[in-house]
C-alpha cells in the first residue's frame, strides 16, 4: 500500500473538524477526493493523513473521523486497528475497509466493506455521505477540544 499525501482543506477556525486517515491507492485516493469534494462546500475543516500517523492523533480533537484502510495479511492495518480500538465515541467514526473480497470487517465495528474498484467509488460515496451528514448534524454546535501533546 502506498503512503497517502497529507493535506488540509478549510480553515482550522471552522467549528467542525473532520479527520480522514487513509492509505495510498487509486481507489482510496478517488474515495478521499470524493469525500473532500462533498465536504468542501459544507464549511468544514478537513485534514487528510496517512494511517501510519494515527498514533499521534487524539480522537477527541475531531468532530468526525474517517478511516480508510486495507485488510492486510488477514487483518486490518495495525495503526488503523489500534486507533479504532482507542476511539471511545464510535458515533464519530466511519471505517471503510478494503479487501480483495470486499467482505472484510472488524468485529464489533460498523464497517463499510469494499473491494478496491475505482468504478465503485460513487456507490461507496453514497454509503459514506449520509453518515457524514448525520455526524455533522449531531455535532452542529459541538467543537472539538484540542488536546495538548
Amino acid at each position: 500500500m502506498g503512503v497517502a499525501q497529507s493535506f488540509v482543506v478549510g480553515d482550522a477556525s471552522l467549528p467542525q473538524h473532520i479527520l480522514i486517515a487513509t492509505q495510498g491507492s487509486p481507489f482510496k485516493d478517488a474515495l478521499v477526493a470524493g469525500i473532500v469534494d462533498y465536504l468542501r462546500p459544507r464549511g468544514v475543516y478537513v485534514k487528510i493523513i496517512d494511517v501510519t500517523a494515527l498514533p499521534t492523533i487524539q480522537p477527541r480533537d475531531w468532530t468526525g473521523i474517517v478511516v480508510v484502510n486495507t485488510w492486510e495479511f488477514h487483518k486490518p492495518q495495525a495503526d488503523a486497528k489500534a486507533f479504532i480500538d482507542h476511539v471511545e465515541d464510535r458515533n464519530k467514526l466511519i471505517v471503510i475497509m478494503t479487501s480483495g473480497s470486499g467482505q472484510a470487517k472488524i468485529p464489533g465495528v460498523d464497517v463499510i466493506s469494499a473491494a478496491s474498484v475505482v468504478s465503485d467509488v460513487p456507490a461507496r460515496l453514497a454509503q459514506i455521505t449520509p453518515r457524514l451528514d448525520a455526524g455533522l448534524a449531531d455535532r452542529a454546535t459541538a467543537r472539538p477540544t484540542p488536546s495538548t501533546f
